[in-house]
C-alpha cells in the first residue's frame, strides 16, 4: 500500500504541462500507428475527381511465368469514360476470381502481388499498322503527324515498328527504339501506296511480329495498334482468325477507325482481345487517341499469383474493379481466358 501511495503521489506531483505533453507523444504514437493500418486496407478513391462518370476495366495480357507454367502475370487497364487511365489504383480497387471453365468453383484470389507497370522497368513493343490505301491519299499527312507524335512521346526504351498497308503489306521498320529512325521511315515516300485494303492480313503481321519480338525480350509488353479507313476487302484471313491467333498469344490489338471504317467488326477485335477502340470522325483528332492509347499502355497494372491446379487447362479470369468519386460508385467487370498448362 505504501508503494502505491508513494506512485500516486509521485504522479500527483509531476506538472500538468508535463502530463499533457506526455500525452500528446502516446497519442501520437498510436494515433499514426492506427491511421496507416487502416488506410493501407482502403481502395483508392478521389472525391475531388468530378469528371469521372464511368470506368472501363480490360485485361490486355496474361502471362504464364517461363519457369513455372502456374505463376500468372494479369495486365490490367482501368480507365474513366474518355479513355484517360488511372494511375493510383491500388489492389484493394480490385477484385480477382478464377474458376476452371466447365466448373462452379470460382474463387477469390487472395494471394497476389500488385505493382504499377510504369514502376517495375518494364518495356512496350508496339507494331503500328497504317492504312496507305487509296481512299487515304487525301489524309497520309495528318496520319503521318499522328503517328510520329506516337513515336516521339514513347519511353526511351520502348520498342516501335511500321507496318504499312493497301493490298500490299510490307514491314518498313522493324522494332527500333531509335525515335530518328523511326520517323525517317515513318515518313518515307512508299511505293505500294494506294489500290485496297488488307487491313486484317497486315494486323496479323504485327501480331506475328510481335510474338517473335516477346519471345526474345520476355520484359516486352507486346500490343498492335492498327489504323483503317475501310472495309477490308483485300484479306487472305477472317478478323475471327485475328482474334483466335492474338488470344492464343496473349498480345492486345488497340484499333483505330476513321471513314468507312466497320466500327462494329474494329470494337470486336479490340475488345475479344483486351485492348481498346477509337473512332475519329476528323483526321486531325487523331494525334489525340494515339496519345490516348499510348498513356493506356504506360500505367497499367500487374496482378501476380500462382494458379495450383494442374488439372486445369482452362481457366476463366474474372477482374471486378471499383471506383468512388465525388459523382458515386463505378464498377466494371472483364473476363480472359487463360491456359496454364500451355507455356
Amino acid at each position: 500500500m505504501k508503494k502505491l501511495k508513494s506512485l500516486k503521489t509521485a504522479l500527483l506531483n509531476i506538472p500538468v504541462t508535463s502530463v499533457l505533453a506526455i500525452l500528446l507523444v502516446f497519442g501520437v504514437i498510436f494515433g499514426c500507428k492506427k491511421d496507416e493500418t487502416t488506410s493501407t486496407h482502403k481502395a483508392y478513391k478521389n472525391m475531388d475527381d468530378a469528371t469521372t462518370t464511368n470506368i472501363i476495366a480490360s485485361i490486355p495480357r496474361i502471362e504464364l511465368s517461363k519457369l513455372k507454367s502456374t505463376q500468372i502475370s494479369l495486365y490490367l487497364s482501368v480507365t474513366d469514360q474518355n479513355g484517360k487511365p488511372f494511375s493510383e489504383f491500388n489492389k484493394y480497387n480490385f477484385v480477382i476470381k478464377q474458376v476452371c471453365v466447365g466448373q462452379q468453383d470460382t474463387t477469390v484470389v487472395a494471394s497476389l502481388s500488385f505493382s504499377k507497370l510504369n514502376q517495375t522497368g518494364s518495356n512496350i513493343a508496339t507494331p503500328l499498322v497504317l492504312d496507305y490505301s487509296g481512299s487515304m491519299d487525301s489524309y497520309i499527312g495528318d496520319l503521318e503527324q499522328a503517328a510520329g507524335n506516337f513515336i516521339s512521346i514513347k519511353n526511351n526504351s520502348d520498342q516501335i515498328e511500321l507496318v504499312k498497308f493497301s493490298t500490299e503489306i510490307e514491314n518498313v521498320q522493324p522494332f527500333s527504339n531509335d525515335t530518328v529512325t523511326l520517323l525517317q521511315a515513318l515518313h518515307n515516300w512508299w511505293a505500294n501506296a494506294g489500290n485496297t485494303t488488307a487491313f486484317y492480313d497486315a494486323m496479323m503481321m504485327g501480331v506475328n511480329d510481335a510474338e517473335t519480338f516477346n519471345q526474345a525480350h520476355s520484359t516486352f509488353l507486346p500490343a498492335v495498334i492498327g489504323f483503317t479507313d475501310g472495309l477490308d476487302n483485300a484479306s487472305s484471313i477472317y478478323y475471327s482468325e485475328l482474334i483466335n491467333q492474338a488470344l492464343a498469344r496473349q498480345i492486345p490489338l488497340y484499333t483505330i477507325g476513321f471513314g468507312d471504317a466497320d466500327e462494329a467488326v474494329l470494337n470486336t477485335i479490340a475488345t475479344q482481345t483486351g485492348g481498346r477502340y477509337y473512332y475519329t470522325p476528323d483526321i486531325t483528332t487523331l494525334k489525340t487517341l494515339f496519345s490516348l492509347i499510348s498513356g493506356q499502355l504506360k500505367n497499367l497494372y500487374m496482378v501476380s499469383w500462382v494458379y495450383d491446379d494442374q488439372s486445369c487447362s482452362e481457366v476463366l479470369i474474372t477482374v471486378e474493379a471499383k471506383y468512388t468519386c465525388a459523382n458515386g460508385s463505378y464498377a466494371s467487370k472483364t473476363q480472359k481466358i487463360f491456359h496454364p498448362l500451355v507455356k
